[in-house]
């Protein structure tokens, strides 16, 4: 991929920014990174047990099933309003055909170089598009899901409805969740 095929990086808070680059980049930072993520979800998992979760079983071959990606990894074109970078309950739409360069990662959570690099990190469109062409799959979903950083599980419900309801009137199969 060049620099012209590549998506955009919203500006952040500097200091942030190096913060972030620190935690993926360094030993040290890769270990704090992991402390701070397992105080962060621990808690949230010991509220779940394995019979809450709805897990439905996939209908037909998964070379016969519409794949569509739902990401909270900050992406959405590039001329869609921008996320709050704070906290931002709403989603975006991302169409099929969608190239790299047509998009932008608006989030502060999380060290964004390698995305940027290579946006199929964190919503991998290009290689959902490689297995149709290879028929693994049956077929791309004509609309993706991008969300930037909630601070409340509570505020995504209204916004994950609507996208359960637009993934279910498009005969979608099988969703890939990416997170950030």
């Amino acid at each position: 991929m060049n620099e012209h095929d590549a998506p955009i990086r919203t500006p952040i808070n500097p200091l942030s920014e190096r913060f972030l680059r620190w935690i993926s980049g360094s030993g040290r930072g890769q270990a704090f990174g992991r402390l701070l993520s397992r105080l962060i979800a621990l808690p949230q998992l010991k509220r779940l047990s394995a019979s809450e979760i709805p897990w439905t079983p996939l209908s037909r071959p998964i070379s016969e099933a519409t794949v569509a990606i739902v990401t909270t990894s900050g992406v959405h074109l590039s001329r869609d309003k921008p996320f709050h970078l704070n906290s931002d309950s709403s989603f975006r739409v991302i169409p099929r055909d969608t190239k790299a360069a047509d998009l932008t990662i608006t989030h502060q959570a999380y060290d964004r170089t390698d995305a940027l690099r290579d946006i199929n990190l964190v919503f991998p469109l290009g290689r959902l598009r490689e297995l149709e062409a290879e028929s693994i799959i049956g077929r791309v979903a004509d609309e993706h899901f991008g969300f930037g950083l909630s601070g409340s599980a509570k505020a995504l419900i209204a916004s994950g409805r609507e996208i359960a309801r637009r993934l279910a009137h498009a005969h979608v199969d099988l969703v890939l969740l990416v997170p950030a």
